[in-house]
């Protein structure tokens, strides 16, 4: 699971007044919004909310804008691949962008941003973000190119978010996990229980909307020392300075020793395996992406052993490419049949691939199977339901 961030930037804004705005649409139980658990911060340009895990924060602007005379605009990076905006203004989406192209599927329309709207919305000129506003190309991203030379993340990067608010007056770092609530001297006094007027009776009660998780992150060939650890020791006295190398560390060395090992023995999976384990480790130091390697290494280990079930798993996000899709479909199928304990995890997964290649019938009949087993409650699945209209009840 990738990272989640939704934000909420009120240009113009006053801060009682979106505080109030913000704690109404947290009474209704449908957005699952938590404003205890909210980062507050107050810019120069207006206030600012850093959103709970777990709100279903892309229905929150309509009704805020429907109150506020000032726009709103909802930031946020998905699963850590990339990043996007929705610019709000009275209940209706006046700009909207998103870095990645293609990628709930081909043929989606790319959306690029406006630069003139944010800069009269946000009071800059627009050249100062047009850069950002262009989605991302395949044959930019991963080499370190930035829209702007002082930006902190480079483009492919969801942390390019972070350079977008600091360029339109709204500094990320400058949230603070304690600050959950506006200043005290902008927060209206509430009035005791005891002295509001009752409410008039209703004929129902709001269902309580159960808290989403984040997808739990199984464990897998790439990313579990103790497996790579396990499988090296079962080597013996021959792998013991591979169990060393690991121990300590050093996976650059583990990977020159493992390739020569497979050079003399290529039919052994267990080098197959622990090199595409090196290979991820090294993926941040290395000037070229290690991920084909690790792709390459954990389908000849699957050759020799099929139902191994951390090379399933470890293949499945090692490349996100619609070509692969198919494949990462067939895997998260075996797994299925493998590992039933965490099925609906896979399912959820399976669900993602099929949309992506454009079977969303069967997307929708994985997801009714997650379900219809009521134990699984992630991000993901929520997201994916809301895409299809699906209940969630």
């Amino acid at each position: 699971m990738g990272l989640f961030i939704h934000t909420l930037l009120f240009p113009g804004g006053h801060g009682t007044e979106c505080f109030q705005a913000l704690q109404e649409c947290a009474a209704e139980s449908e957005f699952a919004l938590k404003m205890e658990e909210c980062s507050w911060h107050t810019y120069e340009k207006g206030p600012a909310v850093l959103l709970n895990d777990g709100c279903f924060a892309y229905e929150i602007p309509a009704d805020l804008t429907a109150v506020l005379k000032t726009p709103v605009m909802l930031l946020y990076t998905y699963d850590g691949d990339f990043w996007g905006y929705e610019l709000w203004q009275n209940g209706t989406i006046i700009d909207e962008f998103r870095s990645a192209i293609d990628y709930f599927g081909e043929g989606e329309k790319a959306k690029p941003g406006n630069a003139e709207i944010i800069g009269l919305c946000f009071g800059i000129p627009p050249e100062r973000v047009e850069r950002y506003l262009i989605p991302w190309k395949d044959t930019e991203i991963g080499i370190d190119i930035y829209a702007y030379d002082s930006d902190a993340a480079y483009i492919g990067d969801c942390w390019q978010a972070a350079d977008f608010m600091d360029a339109i007056g709204f500094d990320f770092n400058e949230f603070d996990s304690t600050e959950k609530l506006p200043n005290k001297t902008s927060v209206p006094e509430l009035k005791p229980v005891s002295e509001l007027d009752s409410e008039p009776e209703t004929l129902w009660s709001p269902r309580p909307v159960r808290e989403c998780i984040d997808t739990p992150v199984l464990p897998n060939a790439l990313t579990d020392q103790s497996y790579a650890l396990r499988r090296a020791e079962t080597l013996g006295e021959e792998g013991s300075e591979i169990v060393h190398f690991l121990w300590n560390g050093k996976y650059k060395e583990a990977a020159e020793w493992l390739s020569a090992a497979i050079v003399s023995a290529p039919d052994k999976a267990v080098y197959y395996l622990l090199r595409a384990f090196c290979w991820n480790q090294l993926e941040v130091q290395s000037a070229r992406s290690r991920k084909p390697d690790m792709d390459r290494d954990l389908s000849k280990a699957l050759e020799l052993e099929p139902d191994n079930i951390h090379a399933l798993r470890g293949r499945c996000p090692t490349t996100a490419t619609t070509a692969r899709y198919k494949r990462h479909i067939s895997d998260l199928t075996r797994l299925i049949e493998l590992d039933p304990e965490n099925e609906d995890i896979y399912l959820v997964d399976r669900a993602y691939r099929c949309h992506w290649t454009g079977d969303d019938a069967a997307a929708r009949a994985d997801l009714t199977k997650v379900l219809h087993h009521g134990e699984l409650w992630t991000v993901d699945l929520v997201y994916l339901c809301r895409e299809f209209g699906m209940p969630l009840s």
